[in-house]
Formats: structure tokens, C-alpha cells, sequence
């Protein structure tokens, strides 16, 4: 029924409203998986094997986001007459197709040689052709000595082949993605008293990727945007709408990553006490030259034409560098923990671990070294500061479970006989450095030449390209823009409380309402780490080091807080039927939720006032202050024992529903454009973090997207200007719309025999074909803004599947 697959279409909507649902059919999507497995004894009673293998091949047509503002097929011809012999109108003609509707009153103005034109402007939406083959398999060996010791061994083998997903509009810009994993595990289990017991475990991993753009054409020109076009977006991302290829691509990584876990078990009295160690090598090739083609932003298409772009920027690697990236360190991790029996009602859990991750900026090092030789020992090309290894990360853990005795009076209602359990505790966990802060690092200077070419440059797509072919002299290193991490660079933590009360209500059924609290310390965050200074309330041309330019610093410089109210409704499985129901209230707050962009469009890691961090603290871009989510079993009883043919027929079928109803992600109305304060500083690295002004006294934060679209859209915010360069509107005061999924299995389990059984399953993924559009663009500068109806936002999706157990 095309109606159960219907989904609308903004291209349907009267300018300036919301739009109207269209009905239409949504794609066809081919998924097949087979495969196997095999085990048995090889040595009876002693050693078995075990193998499996699977095909998994995905075919489906995907769609991209639709771009509001290209040039129709008669502005297309307006700007070859007018200005076709351009590099910029060339490129823009080249690798931007017309718009396949046009959108009245939609224009953007021009003007050339003094002739003054309007080039009409439409809407072009883009798909493309998903591809995804894979091949798994595995061998695995156990080997029983006696009944004391026992050893065995698993190799894992994944190669896979993606193409067609991320950026689908304008075409050619889908990625290509050739990824190969290996995984080889061995362990020796002993047990040398009945209280004693020993686990030793070897471990070798492999992992190797490489993507890039389906058309190598991508890849001659910059990443050119142009807001007023619809086309933003530097980094590679399914709502990337600008041109050419991303600036973070092509990139490979090879890893090879060693481990060897040794763990110790003693068990005395009412003690259980656990002791361990683990050590890890890290071993990571990596090829991530971000803007090696360079990327420029012009925010008109007059600016375009004009070519002076407000940014432009290229990079290539110093004298004494190199492409490739290597980082080779080590982990070390250490835990003791003990569980005591107090009492039979009582039990206390406590423990500490220790951790000393490793620094893979030290191995930048040794390249900056070459690089500081090969520039006569310039003070200006150090890389500086460079963390020490962080060695003081402890983190203690406590918990209890204690079952409460039967109650008298009205204590005996909520107690019941011994079916209340309280549970509590505390733990501080750490996130060590991922190897993206190092990799950042490692493609600025003074690892690359990094030119910026001042805002507004005359010729900058021309400049731009004459950089790679150069080497140009750096007169003062110094003001080079960078991208460095703090001297006291280190493992942020979290520490959590969680208190709970689980309560046996029923024969198989158990509530359980519980606190869960998480403070976030010494978070990852983005600065500005080299500001201009206000002047006169405004922001001058002077930065606040002079002798320095622009530096992006990651710092441990932000925090969270996160409160919540958690409960769960869970039936076990008896009389043919099973539940779990568990919904969430919560609020989760921080001055930054990520140390990149946490969304493409929906926020910028950066603080809009680099004097005032605190101005950025609001909802997380992760808060949902909602989420419930039910799942239940349900095998019918009919025909159980599956006697004769209708027993076959209609016995052994189960249905499994699925149901998520979720709160939106919080957004950010972004203004879009510098007004010139930040002289294309920060910027230009992250993005422009600047907040649009709201122009209403309407409540946004309580409107979902479309109301704010109905009550007028952009036209409810203002935009900011050189004497009033800081948006007032608050961080992430926006939300998205929520989800609702419903997602159902069917399973029919066939008894062919005492020991086989045919198993059939039919997987309906948001059955009710409900869409889901996440963050909209949240530039008010865009044409696209608020445009969540231009996004997939998904669809119904049907799997069928066969399964032969034997």
C-alpha cells in the first residue's frame, strides 16, 4: 500500500510553509545474508573445533539532503554569459548541476561588468546507490588438559566493501570505503585450588580502512561553500551539501593493536577477591591531511563570482615531515576488587583501578624534531608544549546490595517478604585521548605549511592554487596558525552515584526506580587559544599574545552534570509471554559536548565568546529528557506441540515488538557568517560558533521545528553585526523532533525433527514508516534553514530471513 509508505516532500509545500505530505513509495532495499556454522569434537571429551562463515551483501537506494538556493538551468546559463570564463563559475558550473525545481520570488542578486542581474534559484535534492558487500569468517580450537587446566584459540576474519553513502547531493561525492579487520585471541584457564583460579589471555587485532570520493573529479578542485547557495559544510557527512571534495578526505588508517591480560581469582571466606593486569600496544599508520586541496567559503554568489572568499585556506607538508602518520605506545592498566559477604542480606563490592594511557604526541615529536633541524633550528617550528604521560588516573569503585528484612505495619507492604533489594554506589571511570587529537595535531603546523589567506583575499581560488606548487618563506613561524593541546593534557573522568530500589511485585514480575548521577571532569573542549582582545566593547584586530597568530587549543577545560530518574517494568519469560518497559527522565548539562563538532549543523565545538565560557553552558547536545522503550515476547500457544500438518502450519510462531518514543536532540540557531570580529581566526579550523539574535518573544524552547517554522523561521531571529558581534540567543535552546519507532519480529520455529528445526523471520524496522530527521540546518544565513523535510528521515525497512538449526 503506498500509503503505509508514503513520506513527504517539502518540494510539495507552498513557499514559506511547512510542507504538505506527499504520498509516494518508498525505495526498494535488497538485503541478503547466508552463512553457517560447524562444530563438533575433534578428540573426544578433550578438544573441539568450531567455524562459522556469512555473505552479507546490502543493495538500496538512499537519498540525499535537498538544497535550497541552486542556480535553475536559466541562472546557470545567466552565469555562463556573464562570467563563464572564471575559475570559480567554472568550477561552480562544473560540479554543480541545475536545480530540478525552481522556487518562486527565490533569487540571488549579481552583478558583473555593472550590469545587475537576479539569478533564479530552485531546489535539488540527489540519491545514490548503496552498496555493501561483505564476507565473515571464524576458527576457533579448545583443548581440555584435564579438569584443572584448559586452553584455546580464535581467529576472526571481516572484509567488507561500502560505497554510496555520506554526501549524495550534489552527486559524485558518495564515499567508497575498502575496509579489512583480523582479530587472533588466545587463552590458558587454570584452577589450582577450589579457591583459586587464574586467567591468562593474548590478543592481536588488525584493522584497515581507506575512503574516498566515488568520483575521482571531487578531488580537483577546493571544498568550495556558499551559504546563500544552500552549500555549507567542510567535513565529509550525509548533510555536506557543499562542492567538491570534502577536506578531510581521502584518508587510510592501518592498526595493529597487541594485548595480553593476566587476571587472578582467590577466594577466601566470605571474601571473592580479583586482581589483574592489562598491557596494550598501539600501533597506527595513518594517512589525514585535511585541506591538502584547500577549502574556501564564499558567503554569496557574488562573492563567488568575485572571488573573494572570507575563507581560504590550503595545506602541505614542511621541509623534514612526511604524509604518513605513525604512532607506536603503550597502555598499562591495573585493578584489584573484592566482593564481601557481610551478612546473608548484605554485600559490599569495592576496588580500585589504575591506568596510564599512552601518549601518541610523543611520537609527533621525534617528526617535529626533523622538522625544527630542516628549519636551522627556528624556535618559531617547535611543537610546544608536549604533554607528559598521564600516570595518575585512579579510580575507585564502591557498591552494596543489601535485600531489606520483612517489614511490620506498613513497612511489610513495601518490603513484601524479602523482595525489596537496595542497591547503591559510586565509581570514577576515565576516557584517555583518542588518537583523532593526535592526528589534528600531526596536519597543522608546524607539521604542515598551513596558509590562510587573509578574508576577502582579491583572487583567492587562483592564490589558493598556486600554494601547493611553492614554498613560500615564512617570515615569522610564529604567527602560523596551529593546532596544539594544553601542557597539562590529560585523561578527563567521570564519577557516578547510583542508587536503586528493585522490588518483586508480582510471580515473575519485578519494578525497579532508581537515581543515576554522572559529573563530568576536565572534558575535552576546543578554545580559542590566541583570541582577539575587545576593544570598546567590540572585538579589535589585536590578539591577546601579539607575537602569536591563531591557535586552536584542546584543553580538559569544560564539565557536566547529568541527573536521572530511571525505571524499569521487566516480566520474565513464563506463560508464553515476556516484558521489559523502562523509561528515563533526565537532564544533562555541559559547556561543551564534544572537543569537534558534536552535529554538521546543529552546533560548533568552539565557545561563542572566548572571554566567557560560561555563556556556552546549557543542554548537552546528548540530553533527551525523555526516552521509553518497551519490548515484550509473546510465543502463541496454538498448535504448540506442532502435531500433524496444522500443528506445522500455525505452531511455534512468536511475535516480538519493539517500541523506542524518544526526545530530540537540542540544536543551536547559528548565524552563519563572521561579521569580521574573529578576522577568519578559529574559525576557519571549526567553524563559526557565533549564535543568531532572537527576534521574538515566543518561547522557542518549548516549539518543536515545524512551529518555529509556521511562526516565521528565520524571520524570527536577527543576525549580528561588527557592534554587537555575539548572538544572544542560548546555546542548544533549540530541539529537534523526537522519535517514535516501532519496530515487530515475527518468528516461526518449524520442528522438522527431535533435533532440527527450521526458523523463519520477518524484521519490520519502523513499521509504521515514521520519520525520523534528526538536527535540521541551523544556519538562519542558509536558504536550507529549519529544512528538516529536505533530510531521508528514513523508512520502513523489511527483512526476511531463514535460518536451519541441526
Amino acid at each position: 500500500d503506498n500509503h503505509l509508505n508514503s513520506r513527504s516532500n517539502l518540494d510539495e509545500a507552498p513557499v514559506g510553509t511547512p510542507p504538505r505530505p506527499k504520498f509516494e513509495k518508498a525505495p526498494f532495499r535488497i538485503e541478503n545474508q547466508f552463512g553457517g556454522t560447524l562444530g563438533g569434537p575433534v578428540r573426544r571429551n578433550k578438544t573441539f573445533f568450531f567455524g562459522s562463515l556469512q555473505r552479507w551483501t546490502d543493495r538500496q537506494l538512499g537519498s540525499g539532503t535537498t538544497i535550497r538556493g541552486v542556480p535553475t538551468e536559466e541562472g546557470r546559463q545567466l552565469l555562463q554569459q556573464l562570467a563563464g570564463d572564471r575559475p570559480t563559475v567554472r568550477a561552480l558550473l562544473e560540479h554543480l548541476p541545475a536545480a530540478q525545481a525552481p522556487v518562486p520570488n527565490l533569487f540571488a542578486p549579481l552583478t558583473v561588468g555593472g550590469q545587475s542581474v537576479r539569478i533564479p534559484l530552485g531546489t535539488l535534492s540527489g540519491s545514490s546507490n548503496i552498496r555493501f558487500n561483505n564476507w565473515q569468517w571464524s576458527a576457533r580450537m579448545d583443548h581440555q588438559f584435564n579438569d584443572r587446566h584448559s586452553m584455546g584459540g580464535r581467529y576472526l576474519y571481516n572484509d567488507q566493501l561500502s560505497s554510496g553513502a555520506g554526501q549524495a547531493t550534489p552527486p559524485g561525492l558518495t564515499t567508497v570505503v575498502p575496509t579489512t579487520r583480523q582479530a587472533a585471541a588466545a587463552w590458558l584457564n587454570s584452577t589450582f585450588t577450589p579457591t583459586t583460579y587464574s586467567e591468562l589471555r593474548l590478543g592481536w587485532q588488525r584493522f584497515g580502512s581507506t575512503t574516498t570520493a566515488a568520483d575521482p573529479k571531487s578531488e580537483r578542485i577546493p571544498s568550495i561553500e556558499v551559504p546563500e547557495l544552500g552549500l555549507t559544510g567542510f567535513n565529509a557527512a550525509a548533510s555536506r551539501t557543499a562542492i567538491g571534495l570534502a577536506v578531510n578526505l581521502p584518508q587510510f588508517r592501518f592498526n595493529n593493536n597487541y594485548q595480553l591480560q593476566y587476571t587472578l581469582g582467590l577466594m577466601r571466606g566470605r571474601h571473592a577477591i580479583k586482581m589483574g593486569i592489562d598491557f596494550r600496544r598501539q600501533d597506527v599508520t595513518s594517512f589525514f591531511v585535511p585541506t591538502i586541496r584547500g577549502r574556501l567559503v564564499y558567503n554569496t554568489l557574488q562573492d563567488l563570482v568575485d572571488d573573494v572568499a572570507q575563507t581560504a585556506s590550503i595545506n602541505a607538508p614542511l621541509p623534514g615531515g612526511e604524509r604518513l602518520q605513525y604512532y607506536k605506545y603503550y597502555d598499562y592498566f591495573w585493578f584489584i576488587q573484592d566482593e564481601w559477604r557481610i551478612l546473608p542480606r548484605l554485600t559490599l563490592t569495592y576496588g580500585i583501578r589504575y591506568e596510564s594511557p599512552g601518549n601518541p604526541i610523543e611520537n609527533l615529536k621525534k617528526v617535529n624534531d626533523r622538522i625544527v633541524a630542516a628549519a636551522g633550528g627556528h624556535p618559531g617550528y617547535r611543537m610546544d608544549p608536549v604533554p607528559k604521560r598521564d600516570n595518575n588516573n585512579w579510580g575507585p569503585r564502591f557498591g552494596f546490595n543489601y535485600r531489606l528484612p520483612k517489614g511490620r505495619g506498613p513497612l511489610a507492604w513495601l518490603t513484601g517478604d524479602e523482595k525489596l533489594v537496595l542497591r547503591g554506589g559510586y565509581s570514577r571511570t576515565y576516557d584517555f585521548a583518542f588518537i583523532n587529537i593526535a592526528l589534528n595535531i600531526g596536519s597543522a603546523f608546524p607539521f604542515l605549511n598551513v596558509v590562510n589567506l587573509p578574508a576577502r583575499t582579491p583572487n583567492s581560488f587562483v592564490r589558493l592554487q598556486q600554494v601547493p606548487g611553492t614554498t613560500p618563506e615564512i617570515p615569522n613561524p610564529m604567527l602560523v596558525t596551529r593546532t596544539i593541546v594544553a601542557a597539562d593534557f590529560r585523561s578527563p573522568y567521570a564519577e557516578q552515584v547510583a542508587l536503586q530500589f528493585q522490588r518483586e511485585m508480582w510471580q515473575d514480575w519485578a519494578l525497579t526506580i532508581g537515581y543515576v548521577g554522572t559529573k563530568g571532569t576536565a572534558l575535552y573542549q576546543t578554545l580559542d587559544g590566541n583570541p582577539t582582545l575587545p576593544v570598546n566593547n567590540n572585538r579589535g584586530t589585536l590578539r591577546r599574545d601579539p607575537t602569536r597568530g591563531i591557535i586552536r587549543l584542546r584543553a580538559n577545560s569544560t564539565s557536566s552534570i547529568y541527573h536521572s530518574l530511571q525505571t524499569s517494568l521487566e516480566k520474565r519469560l513464563s506463560r508464553n509471554f515476556a516484558l521489559g518497559a523502562h523509561y528515563t527522565w533526565s537532564a544533562y548539562i555541559d559547556g561543551a559536548s564534544e572537543i569537534f563538532n558534536p552535529s554538521v549543523s546543529g552546533e560548533v565545538a568552539v565557545p561563542q565568546d572566548s572571554y566567557n565560557w560560561r555563556a556556552d553552558r546549557g543542554r548537552s547536545t546528548y540530553d533527551r529528557p525523555h526516552r521509553l522503550t518497551a519490548n515484550a515476547v509473546y510465543e502463541v500457544p496454538l498448535f504448540r506441540e506442532q502435531r500433524g500438518l496444522l500443528g506445522k502450519l500455525f505452531g511455534g510462531w512468536q511475535v516480538s515488538p519493539f517500541v523506542t518514543f524518544q526526545s530530540g536532540a537540542p540544536f543551536t540557531a547559528l548565524d552563519g557568517a563572521d561579521p569580521g570580529f574573529r578576522l577568519s581566526g578559529i574559525d576557519s579550523l571549526v567553524g563559526n560558533a557565533i549564535r543568531a539574535n532572537a527576534n521574538t518573544q515566543l518561547d522557542l524552547a518549548r516549539l518543536s521545528v515545524q512551529e518555529i517554522f509556521w511562526a516565521g523561521g528565520a524571520r524570527l531571529f536577527s543576525r549580528v553585526t561588527a557592534q554587537e558581534p555575539l548572538g544572544n540567543l542560548g546555546r542548544n535552546v533549540l530541539r529537534a523532533d523526537g522519535i517514535t519507532d516501532v519496530d515487530i519480529g515475527l518468528i516461526k520455529n518449524t520442528r522438522v525433527s527431535e533435533t532440527n528445526t527450521l526458523q523463519f523471520r520477518a524484521e519490520f524496522y519502523t513499521a509504521t514508516n515514521t520519520r525520523d530527521f534528526g538536527i535540521p540546518e541551523s544556519r538562519v544565513s542558509s536558504a536550507n534553514f529549519l529544512n528538516q523535510w529536505g533530510q531521508d528521515g528514513g523508512n520502513r525497512r523489511i527483512v526476511l530471513a531463514l535460518r536451519y538449526v541441526f
